[in-house]
């Protein structure tokens, strides 16, 4: 178990450290992009992917009956953002580093982008990976009524 836990922990941590990356070069390096409509795109995910992290940040302080820190759950959650998506950190990390490419729409940042994303979803499938044999058939119903980032299939 401790091993599937290391794995999620480490796309996270990639991810996470390559969407800071991206907000500090995109704050000091990069101009916005060309594509003026793409730019405007960005900057509207950003409500999305902040309202995500925080939501998810307080819910999971809320009702997680926490065993320590704030993200190490002793029961499962499936209120607030947790109906409507099992990740909803994961999506809102990767709804950032989406923008990001957007607004910046340079070669590096979509790699950088990309590579991000790829690792938010990978952290995602290992941590349902790990909440399996954490919470065992709950979690598994859990995950046929709720979608990993589907935020428009949770809502129905």
């Amino acid at each position: 178990m401790i091993g599937k836990k290391i794995v999620y922990e480490i796309y996270a941590a990639f991810a996470v450290g390559i969407m800071i990356s991206l907000l500090i070069l995109s704050w000091i390096m990069w101009e916005k992009g060309n594509v003026v409509i793409l730019v405007y795109v960005g900057y509207a995910l950003y409500v999305p992917a902040f309202a995500l992290a925080v939501t998810s940040v307080a819910a999971l302080k809320r009702r997680g009956k926490l065993k320590s820190g704030w993200e190490h759950t002793t029961v499962l959650i499936e209120k607030e953002v947790f109906r409507v998506v099992r990740h909803p950190l994961y999506l809102g990390g990767a709804l950032l580093s989406l923008a990001i490419l957007l607004i910046t729409q340079s070669i590096t940042s979509i790699i950088l982008g990309l590579i991000s994303i790829f690792c938010f979803w990978m952290a995602s499938k290992k941590e349902d990976e790990f909440n399996i044999e954490k919470f065992g058939s709950s979690y598994r119903e859990y995950m046929k009524k709720v979608p990993m980032w589907n935020v428009f299939k949770g809502l129905t």
